[in-house]
């Protein structure tokens, strides 16, 4: 995976137009390889699509998953990192104006039939919304609008490690993410130097989660990237900790939404037709 530094990042931004905004709104196709951003904001909202691959979009708050089949909204300002394993979709950009100041917030929502075709319908416009074109500036604006509904009609959580500040917490999660299949708590609570009450306590006040919520996250997120790469679901199972296949397909349809087996299929892009045409961009 081709890993650039924030310096690198923000020259993309500028070469892409991202750093300052121009059209009201505008979608780019982004077909590509394995890359991970480096911390950076933009003065646009920004909604990325997943057709296929697996995405990761870290904020302040914690890591967020981007299964295929769902998109990301991520609001203008916010700072993030992106790491992008073998992607085809689209990002679309909206400038900040009355009505979708949104909060800076980064959201994950799974994309209806509707949404899917109108997110590749916005690529028929590659320079965005022009005063000269009024149709493109009404379905823009629809767009954002269904997008703001089903973000908040979605339940948030399923996709997302909180983040913790407490400094033991912080080095305990670090490590139980660097291997999640296998790490256990007596590891983790030596590494944070913290006594068990201690531990489980504050790691709740910090993320909302209790430690065996926040860890069975941590291995679902790692076995969707696993099966997004193609691997066997029962090495993938073996990899997230699990023992039983059958425990390891419940919770991972609990919690993503789909089947090991079906999820690998959409990352993979292999359960759907072909997206309509449009440009790409890097």
């Amino acid at each position: 995976m081709k890993t650039l530094t924030d310096e690198e990042t923000r020259v993309i931004l500028a070469e892409t137009g991202l750093d300052a905004p121009c059209n009201a709104a505008f979608a780019l196709r982004k077909v590509t390889e394995p890359v991970a951003y480096g911390w950076h904001e933009h003065p646009y909202h920004q909604i990325i699509y997943a057709r296929k691959g697996t995405t990761q979009v870290e904020g302040r708050d914690g890591v967020h998953l981007l299964p295929a089949g769902h998109a990301v909204w991520i609001s203008a300002h916010v700072p993030h990192r992106t790491m992008i394993r073998d992607l085809d979709g689209v990002s679309l950009f909206f400038r900040v104006s009355q009505g979708n100041e949104k909060s800076g917030r980064i959201e994950i929502f799974p994309v209806t039939p509707v949404l899917r075709e109108m997110v590749f319908y916005a690529l028929r416009w590659p320079g965005g919304e022009r005063e000269e074109c009024p149709i493109a500036a009404v379905f823009f604006r629809t767009l954002l609008l269904l997008v703001r509904e089903q973000c908040d009609a979605v339940r948030a959580g399923n996709f997302v490690l909180p983040r913790a500040r407490h400094s033991g917490l912080v080095r305990a999660m670090d490590a139980a993410r660097a291997d999640p299949g296998s790490v256990g708590l007596d590891a983790v609570l030596r590494v944070a130097g913290m006594s068990e009450r201690s531990f489980r306590r504050h790691f709740r006040e910090e993320t909302g989660m209790s430690w065996q919520h926040w860890i069975t996250q941590a291995r679902l997120f790692h076995a969707a990237i696993l099966l997004g790469q193609g691997e066997r679901v029962t090495y993938v199972a073996a990899e997230a900790g699990y023992a039983s296949m059958s425990a390891f397909a419940k919770s991972f349809t609990r919690v993503i939404g789909l089947a090991p087996l079906q999820y690998q299929k959409r990352s993979r892009g292999m359960d759907e037709e072909p997206p309509p045409g449009g440009g790409e961009s890097s």
